[in-house]
């Protein structure tokens, strides 16, 4: 009876032990996972809160006057990016008022927009701010399938931009290999041909796909002024024509 007791008492003790190891191990992979999803969290808001920040610096350098409540710092992005609420928009503050008025658009969801929500952000837009020229640039989180690249080559969306957060983390302007671009005034690029007695289709070409004429939002045939440093030379300017 005796040994009975014990054998079965034995086998309880050690029914206790494996189920507290059990848990103890899923308590572990718990934390584990907890952590990874923070960790995976903070990874994200990092990167978007650059992604924002180089959108801003894009549109500074296509000569829009930033707002100051636009400069935000990375805890005043969390609340925007827990609330929802990163969209951009900017007016046309120049004198000119030639560049327009500007909204940008996140697309933060893991599916690419479709072309009827594009369609209806884009009238939305335009009936919010009463302007038919208003620009939008979409910020997507991941690769659309081509479908809404092909349809804002359409004539309906010529001042529709489409770039990803991917490569929007890191400003490329500011790579120490990459010179400084600027794009020609109508004037400035007549008296450029003048000057050098030649034609826009004699120029070097440069793509509007180039990710520095994305950058820029160069246009089909406008002209685009290089200039390049060189520790031999100095400093030498050469000119690329948009296409």
């Amino acid at each position: 009876m005796n040994i009975l007791y014990l054998f079965y008492k034995q086998i309880f003790i050690n029914i206790n032990f494996l189920i507290k190891k059990v848990k103890l191990i899923f308590f572990y992979d718990l934390l584990k996972k907890i952590k990874l999803i923070i960790n995976m969290d903070f990874t994200e808001r990092q990167n978007l809160f650059n992604v924002r920040k180089t959108v801003l610096e894009m549109l500074e350098d296509r000569n829009y006057i930033i707002p100051e409540s636009e400069k935000i710092n990375f805890d005043e992005f969390t609340i925007k990016f827990n609330n929802n609420n990163l969209d951009i928009y900017i007016d046309d503050l120049t004198e000119s008022k030639e560049i327009g008025k500007v909204y940008v658009y996140f697309h933060n969801e893991n599916k690419t927009l479709p072309k009827g929500d594009l369609k209806n952000l884009l009238n939305k837009l335009i009936e919010n701010y009463e302007d038919e020229n208003i620009k939008l640039i979409i910020l997507l989180k991941e690769k659309g399938n081509g479908s809404i690249f092909k349809e804002i080559s359409k004539e309906t969306y010529k001042n529709v931009e489409i770039f990803m957060n991917k490569n929007m983390i890191y400003n490329i302007t500011h790579h120490e290999f990459v010179p400084k671009h600027v794009i020609l005034t109508e004037q400035e690029k007549v008296d450029l041909l003048e000057k050098y007695s030649s034609t826009l289709n004699k120029l070097p070409k440069i793509l509007r796909s180039d990710p520095i004429a994305k950058y820029y939002g160069m246009k089909q045939n406008q002209v685009c002024k290089i200039i390049r440093k060189s520790p031999e030379v100095g400093e030498y300017v050469y000119y690329r024509l948009v296409k």
